[in-house]
């Protein structure tokens, strides 16, 4: 084997995450390493510099500095161009020194593709294969990650540690030999809070469940605590506390605020449209067919008073009735008299009409059709010679002094509303003035293709300036409720498995906590579950905290640990 084109590689577990503490116990490992290399090689050119500082030229991989090459080429990782690097002469030799002392078992390993800094310290290495990308993946024998997909890279690993558990990530079939301290779950890898007990497919994203081991422990205390709660309310993950600088949290622009008990009052602003009061309308119908003889109101919108003459009209069915009421008069018979009376008045002949022929003793031609109440004409359907009968809808008569306003409220909203309430209107034609009135009727049905509900509102209009077919801004008023504990909806993150908020745990310590939202008005949120009162409450900038409780999460879960207080260290740290 070519030993100029040997690959010096560090055996790091998390060769993935590189931290600078790592990259600082890496430097002694990489300068002896390099040492051992240069005392076999000695002899080789390699555009060592010539400006006095006695550096050796090395080729390194920018994102995986534990690949060394003495030459130019690629990442055996992640395929990127090896770049060009200096390393210091002076502690090459002294380690090239001690590999000699120490005799030729260093120089042998070195020359030898794989060989790690470890083995030079006649540390026993077994050969495994990792993924670069997710390092508590190791198998014994090459394939692919059962994670991302990436294909797996040899590297060495001490024998003491693979000892004890050689397919340690892989074996997922039972739990490990200690007693059944793990069990055996499905989750997603891009979200590690979906974990199931059978292979699926997350509800999220729709990627396939992984295998992966879980400490029983935790696992029966998440089932206990699952089991406590309601059966049908998915349970919120948790995720570890996040740190960040005072000097982030400015840049961040982030905004805190107490959640607090308060009345959450909610005022609905809506439309509508100014309609007649219907309770108030009176039809006029015919009650005997005829042909009209004259026509006293002819237009739409004429004012008439009870007892007017709206038309007359000639019916053979009244004459008859007539005559039938003077031949009782003449004869004296009394309850003859009486019933073709009432025949007369159940064909809605006037009173003035029927004595009007009891004293003359003569039959009346054409009858007078009265108006039943104050208004105006809203609708008529007559003219002057037309043949009329008793289905026939002649005249509608309309009052001015209450109108209805129809409004649509949204479905979210409809627990708020209720016969009785207060509302306030505005329409355009009044500018400046304010109408008030109430929720006369709330419908039972919500309307198909709009989704809301249709509520009726009663309003005055002793002055007749509201007109029908208006349109209104109307504002019904909220009823006093007792407070509830709410905070600023800008606070709330929704997410499918329910909504979560940042709270503030110290100075600079966040984490998210999951809670059930209840009725949101006036920019604040019902909070039904999840926090107490006093706590404080992220209200902008939540989504950076959050995002980075969540990679934080994902990295503990993929890893098997559980110490989030560690892992928001971390996270304050890398800020």
């Amino acid at each position: 084997m070519n030993r100029h084109n040997t690959i010096l590689r560090i055996s790091l577990l998390g060769a993935a995450l590189v931290t600078p503490a790592v990259l600082t116990g890496l430097a002694p490992a990489l300068t002896q390493a390099v040492a051992a290399e240069n005392a076999d090689h000695s002899g080789h050119d390699h555009a060592q510099s010539t400006d006095g500082n006695d550096n050796v030229t090395r080729w390194t991989c920018p994102m995986h500095p534990q690949i060394v090459e003495q030459e130019p080429g690629s990442c055996p990782i992640c395929g990127m161009d090896l770049v060009e690097k200096e390393f210091p002469a002076q502690q090459v030799s002294s380690q090239q020194a001690a590999t000699q002392a120490g005799g030729s078992k260093a120089d042998d390993t070195a020359g030898t593709e794989g060989a790690t800094v470890a083995a030079s310290s006649g540390s026993e290495m077994v050969t495994r294969w990792t993924c670069p990308m997710h390092p508590q993946i190791v198998e014994e024998e090459p394939g692919s990650c059962p994670i991302c997909g990436m294909d797996l890279v040899e590297k060495e690993f001490p024998a003491e540690e693979t000892g004890v558990d050689a397919h340690a990530g892989h074996d997922h079939a039972q739990a490990s030999g200690d007693g059944g301290d793990t069990v055996t779950r499905w989750t997603c890898p891009m979200h590690p809070q979906i974990i199931e007990e059978e292979p699926g497919s997350c509800p999220i994203c729709g990627m396939d469940l992984v295998e992966k081991d879980y400490p029983a422990a935790e696992i029966g205390a998440g089932e206990a605590t699952s089991t406590s709660n309601a059966p049908n309310r998915p349970q919120a993950p948790s995720f570890p506390a996040v740190s960040v600088s005072p000097i982030t949290v400015q840049h961040m622009n982030v905004v805190i605020d107490a959640a607090q008990k308060r009345p959450l009052t909610e005022t609905i602003r809506t439309v509508g449209t100014v309609g007649y009061d219907e309770d108030l309308l009176a039809h006029v119908h015919p009650r005997s067919k005829g042909w009209v003889e004259r026509l006293e109101v002819a237009s739409i919108g004429a004012s008439v008073k009870k007892g007017d003459v709206l038309f007359e009209y000639y019916s053979p069915d009244i004459v008859s009735a007539q005559q039938d009421y003077l031949v009782a008069l003449r004869r004296g018979m009394s309850d003859l008299i009486d019933s073709t009376r009432a025949r007369l008045e159940l064909l809605d002949v006037p009173e003035s009409v029927i004595d009007a022929v009891r004293r003359q003793g003569k039959v009346q031609r054409t009858i007078p059709l009265l108006a039943p109440q104050d208004g105006y004409v809203a609708e008529i359907n007559l003219r002057e010679g037309m043949y009329i009968q008793p289905g026939l809808d002649l005249y509608t008569i309309a009052r001015r002094d209450r109108v209805w306003v129809n409004v649509d409220v949204l479905e979210r909203r409809m627990q708020s509303v209720h016969e009785g309430q207060q509302a306030r209107m505005q329409v355009d034609g009044l500018p400046g003035r304010e109408f008030e009135g109430t929720v006369d009727f709330v419908y039972p049905e919500l309307d198909p293709q709009s989704r809301t509900l249709r509520v009726r509102l009663a309003f005055d209009n002793e002055d007749g300036q509201l007109r029908p077919n208006q349109f209104a801004e109307v504002t019904l008023m909220p009823e006093k409720s007792p407070p509830v504990l709410t905070v600023p909806s800008t606070a709330i993150i929704p997410a499918p498995g329910g909504a979560r908020v940042v709270v503030r745990t110290g100075e600079g310590r966040f984490r998210p906590v999951a809670v059930q939202t209840g009725a949101e008005s006036g920019g604040y949120t019902e909070i039904v579950s999840g926090l107490e009162a006093g706590e404080q409450v992220v209200a902008s900038g939540q989504f950076l905290i959050d995002s980075e409780s969540s990679v934080q999460a994902s990295f503990l879960r993929l890893s098997g640990s559980g110490d989030d207080s560690s892992s928001g260290d971390q996270s304050g740290q890398q800020q």
